[in-house]
């Protein structure tokens, strides 16, 4: 059953160069329980499509058309009143940066047990479930850790503080924007574990941004893969990597680093993406594609069903 249902998604800002269409018609779903993970390169409107789910979209911004679905109701129809009490409460969302999220002045522990008391839980009891919590996403020294400033913890300290600080309130959907950015490989490899862990015990959905192919292969169930604006393949994420159909999927998998070093250097994609004031005509991907035809140039492709659960956008797809 699907907890978050996204329809035909259109973000715009007005800029100097005129009208940027940064999401275009982006449809996809979040299974209860499930983890999906939404990838493509920066630019592509990954994040901006998460802060649309939040109503967070900053100005020039604007969504123009679609729906947002959770648990049946659009949340582009309800108040402003309404959404206070569903940030956080029933959506969290961890940001790229834990540092620039976390006051300065102010203790992680009393960041976490602020939200909580929105929720009228008495601070004694509070406190106590900012402590549980940090246990859960396996910070040590937790009855000490809760009185630290945030410059005094690590960056893999501090992004699971953020987990923490979003689970603690017990969302349905959890929001994870590259959430092992500027963190190295091993600490990025226990915050993933920390995630599937959290997942099962507080059977949260999960939607992951990201760029990277390898967190997707380690974390996600589905996988959508965003390009220029738009949704290019959508799929079980076993079904995306033993037949991945759009040319920029197969791409964006050859860049992944191999275990051997004696297959090169890593490939990579050609040229960069558009400039959405003057997207290109046709698919977006065709100016970088090494199998565009003539139709790419034309028209924009729609989507096909190349298995169960398995949709590309591509003139080509089925190849």
């Amino acid at each position: 059953m699907n907890l978050l249902s996204v329809d035909d998604l259109a973000i715009t800002f007005e800029t100097q160069e005129g009208s940027v269409k940064a999401v275009d018609k982006v449809s996809f779903d979040v299974k209860k329980g499930e983890i999906f993970a939404l990838v493509g390169e920066s630019g592509c409107g990954k994040s901006t499509t998460a802060l649309s789910l939040m109503r967070l979209i900053p100005e020039p911004g604007k969504i123009t058309s679609g729906k947002i679905l959770f648990e049946g109701k659009d949340l582009l129809n309800v108040s402003e009143n309404e959404m206070y009490s569903i940030r956080g409460k029933q959506i969290g969302m961890i940001f790229q940066n834990p540092l620039d999220s976390l006051n300065p002045v102010y203790t992680v522990g009393q960041q976490v047990v602020e939200g909580l008391l929105i929720d009228n839980m008495p601070k004694q009891e509070a406190w106590q479930r900012a402590i549980d919590i940090f246990d859960d996403v396996k910070i040590s020294d937790s009855t000490q850790r809760v009185n630290s400033f945030p410059h005094e913890l690590s960056g893999g300290m501090r992004q699971r503080v953020m987990i923490g600080m979003m689970l603690s309130r017990n969302p349905k959907l959890l929001i994870a924007d590259e959430p092992t950015t500027a963190l190295d490989v091993t600490i990025q490899a226990q915050i993933l574990e920390l995630l599937k862990e959290l997942r099962e015990k507080y059977n949260t959905s999960i939607l992951v941004i990201t760029h990277d192919f390898g967190i997707v292969a380690e974390i996600a169930d589905r996988v959508g893969v965003m390009y220029a604006g738009k949704m290019v393949e959508v799929g079980d994420v076993y079904k995306i990597f033993e037949n991945p159909s759009h040319p920029y999927t197969k791409l964006l998998m050859k860049a992944l680093p191999r275990i051997t070093k004696n297959q090169g250097r890593l490939e990579t994609i050609p040229g960069n993406v558009p400039n959405l004031a003057k997207p290109p005509t046709g698919c977006r991907f065709h100016p970088r594609c090494p199998f565009a035809i003539d139709v790419c140039s034309k028209s924009q492709p729609e989507f096909i069903e190349i298995e169960e659960g398995h949709l590309c956008a591509c003139h080509r797809g089925e190849f």
